[in-house]
């Protein structure tokens, strides 16, 4: 018996879109987690496609009126394409939570298995996914699940967390999850949801943490999608 009250993905309209398309939706809201513009070589980037396949999908979603062209040249989710896209973020974070916590498949690869799965799973499967993973709250990645939890009130990205304080690491923004080499980092250095570091002083400005001992450089791009709670 299925005991979540989220609004899952049984939704027709999510069923109904083809795989380049949810998949081109579900990047496009990791991407747009600050109600930013995302742009085309973004997503080419993120999806490891060519431009010409993109734009094929891009103007289906056009069509649907899910996506619309913003500012700069950016892209943006409509409305409908929020809706549509958050039931596509519930149903890839809890494959995600689904991935790690009963298959044992490693954090590192999490990310990736959950996309390739999502495609191919039956309403039934994705019914005992929600069962099985009734008590998680957020995604490996320390992401909310919606309707599950929300981000934290008291957060703080790496940039602005106080020098000296120990942190602790809450969640690591989605669009990570497509770049292997920086997954790769953080899982070398154990750099997890969980971990607990301090922010020392750098005199050529750089984003140096101790953690357990080890003092790590990030650069500001990785720095920008760490998020913490001051401890």
């Amino acid at each position: 018996m299925v005991t979540s009250h989220l609004p899952l993905f049984f939704v027709q309209g999510t069923m109904r879109l083809a795989e380049p398309e949810a998949t081109c939706l579900l990047a496009l809201a990791d991407l747009a987690e600050h109600d930013e513009p995302v742009f085309a070589d973004q997503l080419v980037r993120c999806l490891h496609i060519e431009p010409e396949q993109l734009l094929q999908t891009l103007q289906h979603l056009f069509t649907r009126q899910l996506v619309t062209a913003v500012e700069r040249g950016g892209l943006a989710l409509t409305a409908n394409g929020y809706l549509l896209a958050r039931h596509l973020i519930v149903r890839h974070r809890l494959l995600e939570r689904f991935l790690l916590d009963v298959v044992g498949v490693p954090w590192i690869f999490v990310h990736r298995e959950a996309a390739r799965l999502a495609p191919v799973v039956s309403p039934l499967f994705l019914e005992r996914v929600v069962e099985l993973t009734r008590h998680a709250t957020v995604c490996p990645h320390g992401n909310p699940i919606p309707g599950r939890s929300d981000l934290a009130t008291t957060e703080v990205c790496l940039p602005n967390a106080p020098m000296g304080q120990r942190c602790r690491l809450t969640r690591i923004a989605e669009w990570v999850g497509y770049e292997t080499h920086l997954l790769q980092r953080l899982w070398s250095h154990e750099l997890l949801p969980g971990r607990s570091f301090v922010r020392v002083p750098d005199p050529f400005q750089r984003y140096v943490i101790v953690v357990d001992q080890r003092v790590l450089v990030l650069g500001p791009r990785i720095a920008s999608a760490l998020f913490v709670v001051v401890e």
